[in-house]
């Protein structure tokens, strides 16, 4: 009787060990492809494999999304350093879609965020030659939105400082009693001074007008003549350049040497030396050559009125008789 009661476990012991297998199995598998799915990578689908060779990846890591033109495509599934002197370090990305690469296509490594997330861009090539999975493509490192704070970082901090000081002087005055009657008449102040300003304007409105037209045709003016003004510049660089090029020592010293011999001749003839002097300074001589050049002239006079008295003229071997 023992034996016959017995017998009917073993095949529920058998039963559960089974059962307890297969939903160690599922949950193993129900794990690994959870898992990949949380990282972004589809066991099922078709994964391609391509590579490119960094000279700094910029902070590349394990994991980083792969997009194209914002879609994500895949993921990086390894950075190792390859060679130190010159470095070099090797990415790996796994592309889950089926994408034609043409084979000048490019690996960018660019940020996110201001957050600082980086990122893989595929950006593709123009090439009719397409890349094959396990090809290695060309690659770049592209400047983060982050990468020029570094150098200004001790002037950030010292801005900063400027600031929490003049701040913490501004409520020190604030503080006091008298501190915000003082901005109050200060602020009320600055008030009155705008009222009195836009008073001015409002009551002056057309002659700012005016101003501001004459100042137009003046422009339009001083445009319209730029070429006469730069012919002028030019034709008074030139007079300088010809006055520069002149020996005024030279022609002062002729100048004087002038002035003396003209001193000189005015000294004889008040001297009396020379005709010119005795022309001048002898009355005797004077009148002599007034009454000379009169006879002349009563000569003249009379040789015009009576030719004859003065010329005979013998016509086919004849002389004229006078009358």
């Amino acid at each position: 009787m023992e034996e016959k009661n017995s017998s009917p476990k073993h095949p529920e012991r058998n039963s559960k060990s089974i059962k307890v297998a297969i939903f160690s199995i599922l949950a193993i598998f129900i794990l690994y492809f959870g898992t990949n799915f949380l990282k972004g990578i589809d066991k099922l689908s078709k994964k391609e494999y391509y590579y490119s060779i960094y000279d700094n990846s910029g902070g590349l890591y394990k994991g980083a999304i792969v997009y194209l033109h914002g879609y994500s495509i895949g993921k990086v599934t390894k950075v190792n350093l390859v060679n130190s002197n010159p470095v070099q370090i090797l990415v790996e990305y796994v592309i889950n879609e089926r994408i034609n690469i043409p084979f000048d296509s490019r690996f960018e490594v660019t940020s996110r965020d201001m957050l600082g997330g980086t990122i893989v861009r595929l950006e593709l090539g123009k090439a009719q030659q397409y890349a094959a999975p396990g090809d290695t493509l060309s690659c770049g490192l592209v400047p983060q939105l982050t990468d020029g704070l570094e150098s200004m970082k001790d002037q950030i901090v010292n801005i900063l400082a400027s600031v929490d000081t003049i701040s913490m002087s501004l409520k020190n005055v604030l503080a006091g009693q008298s501190g915000a009657e003082k901005l109050a008449q200060t602020l009320s102040n600055i008030e009155s001074m705008t009222a009195s300003l836009d008073k001015i304007i409002a009551s002056n409105k057309t002659n700012f007008g005016k101003i501001v037209s004459d100042i137009s045709k003046f422009s339009e003016t001083l445009t319209n003549i730029s070429p006469e003004l730069k012919r002028i510049v030019a034709n008074f660089a030139q007079i300088s350049d010809s006055l520069a090029k002149v020996n005024v020592a030279e022609v002062i010293v002729n100048a004087n040497q002038t002035i003396i011999q003209l001193e000189e001749a005015v000294r004889k003839i008040n001297s009396g030396e020379g005709d010119i002097a005795k022309l001048l300074n002898e009355d005797d001589l004077y009148n002599k050559l007034g009454n000379s050049i009169n006879s002349l002239d009563e000569l003249l006079i009379d040789i015009k009125k009576n030719p004859k008295r003065y010329i005979n003229l013998t016509i086919f071997g004849k002389k004229e008789k006078e009358k």
